[in-house]
């Protein structure tokens, strides 16, 4: 069985940087870019998607609320035009970018809380993945609950990968046995990414035909 191992770079800004976060990246198949607003500036997007390139690494947006100083972990009530507005502005700083190392961006994922608020809002979750959808039919976005992600392929008509965030007390043996198997799993610390690793080795999936692949 095939797994995607995902796990976030630059999320750093100025001088407050984060080289745990490549330590992590050593042991995945995807990255997620941060975009700009929760975290990642020009330089530290610039180096995530090099350290990308380099390790042959399948790169996405990771994009969050407007929120810097707050690292993108308060909740904002945006009306539709706003969502959309946001998240294509932010899927554009990466892809931009990415085009110039002669790159593509593969999917996205969302940060803080509008992971959260993706993840349990319907409705918010439909208006992220139209505007996702309106900059690139052919990106994927990452939801981490299944009914949702359900709603949102029937409804938008986009392909979305189911993601689990792999934590202390699970196992490779877990993912394998859940009754809905995800597409690709999340890791946010060094010590879980390494025990996965050990069992198992990342393959760089083409999240446009994860479906067929799983």
């Amino acid at each position: 069985m095939v797994f995607d191992f995902n796990s976030d770079l630059a999320q750093e800004y100025g001088i407050y940087k984060n080289e745990a976060a490549y330590e992590i990246a050593n042991y995945m198949s995807s990255v997620n870019i941060s975009a700009g607003f929760h975290a990642g500036d020009p330089l530290s997007i610039k180096q995530a998607l090099e350290f990308a390139k380099n390790r042959n690494l399948a790169v996405g947006a990771h994009i969050g609320y407007p929120d810097i100083s707050g690292f993108g972990y308060r909740n904002m009530d945006l009306k539709e035009d706003e969502i959309e507005a946001m998240v294509i502005y932010q899927l554009g700083a990466i892809s931009a970018y990415a085009n110039t190392l002669s790159m593509e961006i593969e999917h996205v994922r969302c940060h803080g809380a509008m992971y959260e608020k993706l993840n349990n809002d319907p409705e918010f979750a439909k208006n992220v993945a139209r505007a996702v959808k309106k900059f690139n039919p052919w990106l994927n976005l990452i939801v981490g609950n299944p009914e949702i992600k359900t709603a949102v392929e029937k409804e938008v008509q986009i392909n979305c990968s189911y993601e689990v965030l792999f934590n202390e007390t699970m196992s490779v043996r877990q993912l394998r046995e859940m009754s809905v198997v995800p597409d690709t799993i999340h890791f946010a610390t060094l010590e879980n990414a390494k025990r996965a690793y050990d069992v198992i080795k990342p393959t760089p999936i083409n999240y446009n035909r994860v479906k067929e692949q799983i």
